[in-house]
């Protein structure tokens, strides 16, 4: 089993940014024929993105954001400890979280280090990570799907699978997964259904740099926090993730965009998407346009997962649309089914649902010209010699940092809101009155403190 080794790659493979280019390896990275950019291996795994060193620097400060709210939440934990009314049971509660957050950022800062650059010389608290606040943690995206994937999710794992054997075309040839998450999907796939080859790809780097570890054979501990625990025992339980069965060779785990994918045009002979293609963050036009490009002529592509776009109501497709697009893009739909099934039904959680899913195969049958996809970037951000514009966004941004600093000035632990409003209205000549309704509806929305 191949796993992505720096010695070993896929058929297909191409520069993620000239796109032409083939990929050779060069010690512990890979270098474009074409551009001569290189791609880091990182703890094994291709970094096929088309900004590395931009990736790395976002992975190590959605690690310090991590670490520094986990530290948080143990201050406040500490300090709940010690009122005297709680019982022997709550305290022994919260012992157990506080153990497994602890235990916890040992066990993922080890598995994103070899993602981190080296540390930067200027404080990690100079320059904020992101500009507002945000307790969303990017590094624990998806993590609850590990456990589903190599823990307990087996009947999960098993119902997904046998639906997807309904609709599929047969042999698959060369197979890549766009969005592979965990990656159990994948595994299945490529244990079960036979291609030859199989790409595992995804942008997320912890739920990947687990999965390409236990594919491998390994295990690995983490503490699982489920959502409305069954009882005391269920608060956190530390879960013991590995693979059902041992992989054949030919599987690869690929850090990549799958809206950018580091594969050569008709590289493909099927594509997988599993609960992606209304994930993708970009209309289902340019989602197809990009499956497309990778595809043989008579490829194929297999779609699984729900439809609960986001973003306009004219893009929030639903199946019909869907299929529309689908054949619009050059694609024939051989075969669709839909099922019922269970998402997420951990025995230890309270809480569970039922997903409507949706599955099809098609055909490519004859080539469409479709624009690129949008950068992920802007220019100036790819480009850090590029001038920086004023846009929109920044422009508030400004407008709400000059006043939150004003506001700042004036919060003493001694003035109300009421006096407040009178200062800023003196200042600015307008009515106090609509000032103070107006610093009670910010007030209000700021990140409140759990009560101690």
């Amino acid at each position: 089993m191949s796993g992505g080794a720096a010695n070993v790659l896929p058929g297909g493979l191409a520069c993620p940014s000239c796109v032409s280019g083939a990929l050779a390896t060069d010690g512990a990275a890979l270098v474009c024929a074409g551009c001569a950019r290189t791609y880091p291996v990182l703890g094994g795994v291709p970094c096929l993105v088309p900004d590395p060193d931009l990736f790395r620097v976002l992975v190590r400060a959605g690690l310090e954001e991590y670490l520094s709210l986990t530290e948080r939440r143990l201050a406040e934990i500490e300090v709940e400890s010690a009122k005297p009314e709680l019982s022997a049971l709550t305290l022994g509660r919260l012992g157990r979280i506080a153990h497994a957050l602890g235990e916890e950022q040992g066990r993922i800062r080890s598995r994103l280090a070899p993602l981190l650059p080296s540390a930067a010389a200027l404080p990690a608290s100079a320059i904020p990570a992101r500009p507002v606040p945000s307790d969303e943690l990017s590094i624990l995206k998806c993590y609850e799907h590990l456990f589903r994937d190599w823990a307990w999710g087996g009947a999960e794992s098993e119902a997904t699978l046998r639906l997807l054997e309904r609709v599929s075309p047969g042999a698959l040839g060369r197979l890549a997964v766009f969005g592979a998450g965990a990656a159990r999907l994948a595994a299945d796939v490529h244990h079960s259904l036979g291609p030859t080859e199989t790409l595992a790809l995804d942008l997320n780097p912890l739920p990947l740099l687990v999965a390409r570890d236990l594919v491998q054979g390994g295990t690995i501990e983490l503490f699982e926090f489920p959502i409305g625990p069954s009882s005391e025992n269920d608060v956190v339980v530390e879960q013991r993730l590995s693979c059902p069965y041992a992989l054949r060779d030919g599987f690869f785990v690929l850090l990549g965009d799958a809206l950018r994918p580091p594969l050569a045009t008709g590289a493909l002979d099927s594509v997988l998407t599993p609960w992606f293609i209304d994930a993708a963050g970009v209309d289902l036009r340019v989602t197809v346009a990009t499956i497309s490009r990778v595809l043989k002529l008579g490829g194929s592509w297999l779609n699984l997962g729900p439809l609960r776009f986001d973003g306009p109501v004219a893009g929030q497709y639903v199946i019909e649309e869907v299929f529309e697009i689908v054949r619009a893009a050059g694609f024939e739909v051989l075969a669709e089914a839909r099922e019922k099934l269970p998402y997420f039904d951990s025995p230890v959680s309270g809480s569970r649902r039922i997903e409507t899913v949706f599955c099809f195969a098609a055909r490519k049958v004859r080539e469409v010209v479709a624009s690129a996809p949008p950068s992920p970037e802007a220019p100036w951000i790819a480009d850090p010699r590029l001038p920086v514009p004023l846009t929109p966004e920044l422009g508030q941004l400004r407008r709400t940092a000059v006043f939150t600093n004003a506001l700042i000035g004036m919060v003493d632990g001694k003035r109300s809101i009421s006096d407040i409003a009178t200062e800023l209205a003196r200042t600015w000549r307008v009515d106090a009155r609509a000032v103070e309704d107006r610093l009670r509806v910010f007030l209000s929305r700021l990140p409140r403190s759990r009560p101690r």
